[in-house]
């Protein structure tokens, strides 16, 4: 399973990882620390080569995470590419376009980790009993 996490908060970013790592997933997981830079990212890989998820931050300087759910959403379909909303607000609007732009699931940040932790494990259990990886 690969996996893009597009994310300007660097401890969220390393906490993300560390309970990547701690769930057993052993894959690169790519970063991308602004909206704009993961659309240079898809730019540069080919459509068979997209992540199968997206750890989406909301709040980010330059494009924010509505933005880049937006475009995924014009290239990619729901089942081609998962993008989980990751955000400590609680914006109703928020959620409404979210929803609208075909957001598989928008998670909270607050409490930090514990629903993300969980949702990661599944995922990678998910990807482990079911996916073939990825030829490198």
């Amino acid at each position: 399973m690969r996996i893009l996490h597009v994310e300007d908060d660097d401890d969220f970013a390393e906490l993300s990882s560390r309970s990547l790592r701690r769930a057993g997933f052993k894959q690169p997981v790519v970063r991308c620390t602004d909206g704009l830079l993961a659309l240079h990212y898809f730019s540069m890989i080919e459509p068979e080569s997209a992540p199968h998820v997206i750890l989406l931050d909301l709040h980010m300087p330059g494009m924010n995470g509505l933005e880049v759910l937006h475009w995924v959403r014009q290239n990619y379909s729901e089942k081609d590419v998962a993008v989980y909303l990751l955000t400590s607000s609680d914006d109703p609007e928020h959620r409404k376009q979210a929803a609208a732009d075909g957001v598989n699931e928008f998670l909270s940040k607050s409490p930090l980790a514990d629903k993300l932790i969980d949702k990661l494990d599944s995922l990678i259990e998910m990807s482990n009993n079911h996916c073939v990886p990825a030829p490198a």
